[in-house]
């Protein structure tokens, strides 16, 4: 089958592309246009929300012996499920059972799914990684089909990332319930805690799982990401990626520790909202309960 030229549609502004590339009916069309994919790894960022999985998987889709997508995977496939789709953006914990897809009898839906996502990914590519959010709340399915499966986990303070995800639902687009108050800051704290609790049990069950935290990327990136390249088997990464400027949600900066202006947003109810939904929590990790109002990094 003669390989399909996406260059008309690569060319497209990248809202509009990627209202695009969110309609089933376009890789239900492109699959004839697949391939099977065999690469030396598949590498998945894993991550909570608002947490840097977007940051990390830029960063690493720079080096030379890995490719990435140009979105997230969810959307260049027809065969996984995503949150929006059931009216949760940014919640994938309401739709938990939705999207955490089963283990066995799934041979057709990964291979539908490997064949669609191999007409954006580069050729000629060692290692495939991919960034999906909602793929949290699946690594036993990637860890069975996807082989050899690489996870990266990165974690961040969930009092930052449930700031971050008030922030950016886009409610309204999806016609959530809380479209008009916005998501109360617990179900915000419950998608960190959510996320943390069922990745640390699943990566029990696989061969392959790196922790990353968010604050140890900001603060030490070259050290951090040779940890990451050490992991994968690969040389580390070009020492002038390390330092360029990376567009993250609309923010064009080097790499750096967002935490303090996320959690300045949160008011004193809102601190207390996280703390009891995942404090103790939080504490495994060593994150301590903020102040309401601290000084903004900027």
């Amino acid at each position: 089958m003669k390989r399909i030229n996406t260059a008309l549609l690569q060319s497209l502004p990248g809202l509009a592309m990627d209202r695009v590339l969110m309609q089933p009916r376009l890789h239900r069309m492109l699959l004839p246009f697949g391939r099977e994919l065999k690469p030396r790894r598949w590498v998945f960022v894993l991550g909570c929300y608002n947490s840097g999985t977007t940051l990390l998987a830029s960063v690493l889709g720079q080096h030379p012996e890995i490719g990435g997508l140009r979105t997230e995977g969810v959307y260049l496939t027809d065969s996984l499920p995503y949150p929006e789709a059931y009216g949760w953006p940014r919640m994938w914990w309401q739709c938990l059972e939705r999207v955490r897809l089963p283990i066995e009898g799934q041979e057709e839906r990964a291979r539908r799914i490997r064949r669609q996502w191999s007409i954006w990914y580069p050729r000629g590519i060692d290692n495939l990684l991919e960034k999906s959010v909602a793929n949290a709340a699946r690594m036993p399915f990637l860890n069975a089909y996807f082989q050899p499966a690489y996870f990266i986990y990165i974690i961040r303070n969930g009092y930052a990332a449930a700031a971050g995800i008030r922030e950016k639902a886009n409610l309204k687009r999806w016609g959530n319930p809380y479209a008009d108050a916005g998501y109360p800051m617990q179900l915000c704290a419950r998608q960190w805690l959510t996320t943390d609790e069922l990745v640390q049990a699943d990566s029990r069950k696989v061969r392959h799982f790196l922790p990353v935290y968010y604050e140890d990327l900001t603060a030490r990136p070259a050290e951090t990401l040779a940890s990451v390249t050490t992991f994968l088997g690969l040389q580390p990464m070009p020492v002038q990626v390390v330092g360029r400027d990376w567009s993250v949600h609309g923010i064009k900066a080097p790499i750096r520790d967002m935490n303090a202006v996320n959690i300045a947003r949160l008011s004193e109810t809102d601190i207390d909202a996280v703390e009891a939904v995942a404090g103790k929590q939080l504490r495994r990790h060593g994150y301590q309960r903020p102040d309401a109002s601290p000084v903004l990094a900027l």
